[in-house]
């Protein structure tokens, strides 16, 4: 029984499958079983990994038909027999000395339910653009995850088995956010943490699920997985758990509040300027500087937003919940 199970799901991931493959191979721990689950693709992905399934008795090809990212990776932890699941996506890289890494800091805690890492940008060609780091203590990283500030990436997740199956595995109705939900789940029954050093390498470039819709679903699944933790602390019953109806109206509300809040006008701020910044000439520098004197306001709520997080979630879970013992009231009366 090896005690890491590295889980990727793929599809229709050929473009960047076997170098992704390759960096989980050249691994210097070694006594891991590597999960691939065909997510039902049409490209060439089933051909590399039965390949690389014939040449390495580590890896554990699944095929399965397209049901999406969080059905597959339950499909992937289902079948782990590690203790400790490893993530990485098909178009993700990491450095070969990772799972030990990890492996060594979940020694050092039996508290830890999480350990993420540092990560370096990259493009389509594989070259770096920026390097993250993130907290490495337990109520820091929680503090990150509830108030929408960047979190250790998927493809950096380092989790145990046992936990993630018995708080319920990833959530397939929040598609866009479902890390984020399960890693608040864990947060419940276990310790975060992160290590400095960037162990991943974190493939940016337009074919990415998460710029779906232009980006939207995801805001608003975050924020779905965000209030639904308070709500959950609160006592209070989780509109995700409930008919496909009640989530569905419970999502939709969730949107229409943080368009009011004015969230996607903010992201828009945000995107534009760092567009401007990374043009050349003093001209984007003037147009920048022209767009924070005449928005003051935003340019700071968006900013401390950025340093400090948002309140928005929790004032959602508390209005929601309002809202809720409205309709009691009303029902009694």
């Amino acid at each position: 029984m090896p005690p890491i199970s590295v889980v990727m799901s793929c599809y229709n991931a050929e473009r960047w499958l076997a170098e992704s493959i390759e960096s989980v191979l050249c691994q210097t721990w070694r006594d891991f079983e590597f999960i691939l689950v065909d997510d039902g693709s049409t490209d060439a992905t089933a051909d590399i990994i039965a390949r690389y399934a014939e040449a390495d008795r580590r890896i554990v090809p699944i095929s399965k038909p397209n049901t999406g990212l969080a059905d597959s990776l339950n499909t992937g932890i289902a079948r782990a027999r590690g203790i400790w699941i490893a993530r990485l996506d098909a178009d993700d890289l990491c450095e070969p000395n990772r799972l030990a890494s990890q492996w060594r800091c979940a020694a050092e805690n039996v508290e830890l339910v999480f350990i993420g890492t540092g990560l370096v940008l990259i493009d389509g060609h594989g070259r770096r653009s920026a390097v993250r780091q993130y907290p490495t203590a337990h109520r820091s990283l929680l503090a990150h995850l509830l108030t929408a500030r960047k979190f250790p990436a998927h493809s950096s997740a380092f989790f145990r088995t046992e936990a993630s199956r018995r708080v319920g595995g990833y959530r397939p109705r929040i598609r866009r956010a479902q890390d984020r939900d399960l890693w608040l789940r864990l947060s419940a029954v276990g310790e975060l943490t992160s290590l400095r050093e960037p162990l991943v390498y974190i493939r940016k470039h337009a074919s990415q699920i998460s710029h779906d819709e232009g980006g939207v679903r995801q805001k608003v699944d975050s924020q779905v997985a965000m209030v639904s933790y308070w709500l959950h602390q609160s006592g209070h019953p989780d509109p995700v758990d409930a008919d496909s109806e009640s989530f569905e109206t419970f999502r939709h509300w969730v949107h229409r509040q943080i368009d009011a809040d004015g969230i996607f006008a903010r992201e828009s701020v945000c995107s534009w300027m760092k567009q401007a910044a990374n043009g050349a000439g003093f001209s984007r520098l003037g147009q920048i500087a022209r767009f924070v004197l005449s928005h003051p306001a935003s340019v700071a709520e968006l900013g401390w937003e950025r340093v400090f997080g948002s309140s928005l979630p929790r004032r959602l879970a508390t209005e929601w919940m309002g809202l809720a013992a409205d309709e009691i009231r009303e029902g009694k009366s």
